[in-house]
């Protein structure tokens, strides 16, 4: 099967009226299922997990064939569903001052950074 890690972090997009984005970590191994005609791919991961899972459990109907596979969609993050995703949960001052610290961004960047933003 091929496999393949990640490098940066993948953005798994909620299911259903979850409009909430979760986050698969940088360096996890996918493995490749199937490409489709509309010009997507499928991968799988797997997960362990100790202790009981709280779920329901799915029921197998006829029309599954024995199967059932519910995939949901997992994107690369770019700077304009950064923007969108910021739009829908703003982040404060403190959020902002966190966010900078644990990526290890000195008082010199973060200058740069203001001094380029449009006035």
């Amino acid at each position: 099967m091929d496999m393949v890690k990640t490098r940066e972090p993948l953005m798994i997009a909620g299911r259903g009226d979850d409009e909430n984005y979760y986050v698969l970590p940088r360096g996890t191994t996918l493995y490749y299922d199937q490409s489709y005609p509309e010009g997507f791919s499928r991968y799988m991961v797997y997960f362990n997990h100790q202790g009981v899972i709280a779920g329901d459990e799915v029921p197998m109907k006829p029309e599954y064939g024995g199967t059932l596979i519910d995939p949901l969609w997992l994107t690369s993050v770019d700077a304009d569903t950064l923007k969108e995703i910021f739009k829908r949960f703003p982040l404060s001052k403190k959020d902002v001052a966190e966010a900078i610290k644990a990526n290890e961004i000195t008082k010199d960047d973060l200058a740069d950074i203001i001094r380029s933003m449009p006035d």
